[in-house]
């Protein structure tokens, strides 16, 4: 019997877990019954972990976004250039570790006017589709990944399953 009283179990991360896993799985578990909103204030409600100073902030499209330690942007950004040669080289490794490619998209398509060195983010894409967005303010990274490029996303998708080094490989470009 239902009780509109009883309290919702969390679902709680056990020893060994990892936060892009527990996600994905709970987003499995749960189907397609919630919107991306309503999954992300599920998640919000459960005691997820955090991994190697990411949390989870919000779940959309098929794409997790995790906060990220806190960043200089003078260790992100040259005075002229887009991304900081070191930033960029240990993006290239993680690249060429999970048979990714590495761009430097701007993070505005245009630009405010008088910007004269707009900021760049890193961006590792498998084959067509971006699959990881690296920011100094925010991590985003696909759970999973189209099938089909004709049919609707929800319909066709699999998991993108890159690694439990993910994470911890990532979190070397927010270290200080």
């Amino acid at each position: 019997m239902n009780h509109s009283s009883a309290a919702r179990t969390k679902v709680v991360s056990k020893p060994g877990n990892h936060l892009l896993d527990t996600i994905r799985t709970i987003r499995v578990e749960v189907g397609d019954g919630l919107s991306d909103d309503e999954f992300t204030w599920l998640l919000q409600q459960d005691e997820l972990p955090v991994e190697t100073g990411f949390a989870f902030l919000c779940y959309c499209e098929r794409f997790v976004t995790l906060s990220v330690p806190y960043q200089e942007l003078a260790d992100w950004y040259p005075e002229k250039g887009w991304i900081m040669s070191a930033k960029e080289r240990i993006a290239r490794t993680i690249a060429e570790k999970y048979g990714l490619s590495l761009c430097e998209p701007p993070d505005m398509q245009s630009p405010w006017l008088g910007s004269s060195n707009p900021h760049h983010h890193l961006q590792l894409s498998y084959q067509q589709e971006s699959v990881i967005v690296i920011h100094p303010q925010y991590l985003k990274i696909c759970l999973f990944i189209a099938t089909s490029p004709t049919q609707p996303a929800r319909i066709s998708h699999k998991p993108l399953l890159l690694g439990p080094d993910l994470l911890p490989d990532l979190s070397k470009l927010y270290q200080v």
